[in-house]
């Protein structure tokens, strides 16, 4: 897996460039780029604008991507949004793709109503390597629509608008890329073949995969029993602040939250308080729950019932909070397909 240069004290700067080039594609009027979810131009100018910041280091993303690949169905919940706009960077690739140009590198996402609008961006680097390598033998049309994506550090990949408290099966999620706003095939302009699409779609489908793991990692608990990862808040540094403020940046000093996987401590030798007595059984250990749907009263309709995501959350009978966790192996062999 390829690792971005980019780190948590950049993603003010990267957000910057991203709005710039928003600002510009809206003044494109009808040569805008646009994407499903976002085809009004304007509309990724203002989720931008109001987007909160996230860095996810490498583990973290390494997790999230495996709890991906093993949740059941795409579900999306409301209380799983950390915030309504948010732009987040992954510091390893979210994808396991292998072939494709495209490196999927963050997401901006925004919450309307009942619809959450999700907009992936690749690394930027290797479509200007191509666009050098390529030199005067590049397609123009090709040349134009690329050199229209590129927003400084990153590239507009994709979009989706993904219905948020309901449940659909991946197939069917991928099956509706393959269709136009008005329920027709979609046209393969680069005469790619239907193959090479399923294989880019699959691959697209694996980013939407680890944004909801990403996802239901930040709404799990951080508290100091049952948190699995833990935040700080970082700055942008002083020179970058100062390039902030002359870019117009309307807030050059805005943290980025940097989320980390919490890692396990094991106790020291001379720690002589050991494990406590809990509910009959001594525990020596802590360990992960993965995620799984549960049903609950609907606090809308007391007659109702509706699903939600809970887990993955770190387990710590009372005792063990130095205790060694165990099952983060266990847990990839689980989910690994």
């Amino acid at each position: 897996m390829a690792t971005t240069h980019l780190r948590a004290c950049d993603v003010p700067e990267v957000r910057q460039e991203l709005l710039r080039w928003a600002h510009a594609n809206a003044e494109r009027g009808a040569e805008a780029v646009k994407v499903n979810g976002f085809t009004d131009p304007s509309s990724i100018r203002a989720a931008v604008q109001g987007a909160e910041q996230f860095f996810v280091n490498d583990q973290m993303t390494w997790l999230a991507r495996e709890i991906g690949e093993g949740l059941p169905v795409c579900a999306f919940d409301t209380d799983d949004i950390p915030e309504p706009m948010g732009f987040l960077v992954w510091s390893e690739d979210p994808s396991a793709h292998t072939t494709t140009l495209g490196r999927p590198r963050a997401v901006l996402w925004c919450q309307t109503g009942l619809t959450l609008r999700v907009l992936v961006l690749d690394d930027a680097g290797p479509y200007r390597r191509t666009l050098e390598e390529l030199g005067s033998r590049v397609d123009p049309t090709w040349f134009k629509e690329v050199t229209a994506s590129l927003a400084g550090d990153l590239s507009i990949a994709f979009g989706t608008t993904i219905p948020l408290d309901t449940e659909a099966g991946w197939d069917e999620v991928k099956q509706g890329w393959t269709l136009d706003l008005h329920g027709r095939p979609t046209k393969d302009r680069w005469n790619l073949g239907a193959d090479r699409i399923d294989y880019i779609n699959e691959d697209q489908l694996r980013v939407i995969r680890t944004l909801l793991g990403t996802l239901l990692l930040i709404s799990q608990p951080a508290d100091a029993r049952r948190g699995l990862w833990q935040a700080e808040q970082v700055r942008p540094t002083s020179a970058a602040r100062k390039r902030l403020t002359r870019a117009g940046a309307e807030r050059p000093d805005a943290t980025v939250r940097y989320i980390t996987l919490r890692q396990s401590i094991r106790p020291a030798a001379d720690d002589d308080r050991g494990p406590q007595d809990t509910a009959g059984r001594i525990y020596r250990h802590q360990w992960f729950v993965r995620p799984h749907r549960r049903t609950y009263p609907d606090r809308n309709d007391p007659t109702g019932r509706t699903r939600k995501w809970v887990g993955p959350y770190l387990v710590t009978p009372a005792g063990c909070e130095k205790a060694p966790i165990l099952g983060r192996e266990r847990i990839v062999n689980v989910l690994r397909r």
